[in-house]
């Protein structure tokens, strides 16, 4: 009985290699070109408008602090572990451009003989874990000699960047004060803490 071979594959052109190379050549020119646009439509948004960047750079941070507490957890039906602060020593207010992870106390604050102790972090060192604390959140504070406490939130308040004096904090309810700046704008946020009593 014939068997039916199957007749074996032509063996490409020329013509038909240099079509395929430029095909592929042409698509990897227009990946090449649309990425080129796409760097450059972030670098115009990243320059024209900084704070909208800066902003969405803060709302990805924040996302990001959430999920680091909730994979520290030990106890998963506990929730996220609780945020910590870690208190630095007393200095100028050069002390933030360390960027150690710690929150500095400012000795510009001590003017003001009713102002309790400010400690404060620039937003992309860190201090920004403290812009979306609500009154009632409970915190790590781990002070300078490394003892650490659970403190709550008990008040804040937002003061401009720009033209705010130590009389704008007066009347914060808290034993301390943690500060850091928005991203993209131009104001601080001031948390005010208490620790917590165990009953």
């Amino acid at each position: 009985m014939p068997t039916s071979t199957a007749s074996p594959d032509p063996l490409p052109t020329r013509r038909t290699l240099r079509l395929a190379r430029r095909r592929r050549q042409r698509r990897t020119n227009v990946a090449s070109l649309t990425l080129i646009a796409m760097g450059a439509a972030a670098l115009a948004v990243s320059v024209l408008a900084p704070d909208l960047t800066q902003q969405a750079v803060g709302q990805v941070r924040h996302v990001a602090q959430a999920v680091e507490l909730y994979a520290e957890s030990t106890d998963p039906v506990a929730g996220p572990a609780l945020p910590t602060v870690r208190l630095g020593e007393l200095g100028p207010e050069a002390l933030l451009d360390v960027c150690d992870g710690s929150f500095p106390e400012l000795e510009q604050y001590r003017v003001e003989a009713t102002l309790q102790p400010v400690y404060a972090a620039h937003n992309n060192c860190g201090g920004d874990i403290i812009l979306a604390w609500q009154v009632g959140t409970n915190v790590t504070i781990q002070q300078h000699d490394g003892s650490t406490a659970t403190y709550v939130v008990t008040d804040s308040r937002d003061v401009g960047k720009h033209g705010s004096t130590t009389g704008d904090l007066l009347g914060l309810d808290g034993t301390l004060l943690v500060q850091s700046c928005y991203w993209g704008r131009d104001t601080m946020r001031f948390v005010a803490l208490n620790p917590v009593t165990s009953s």
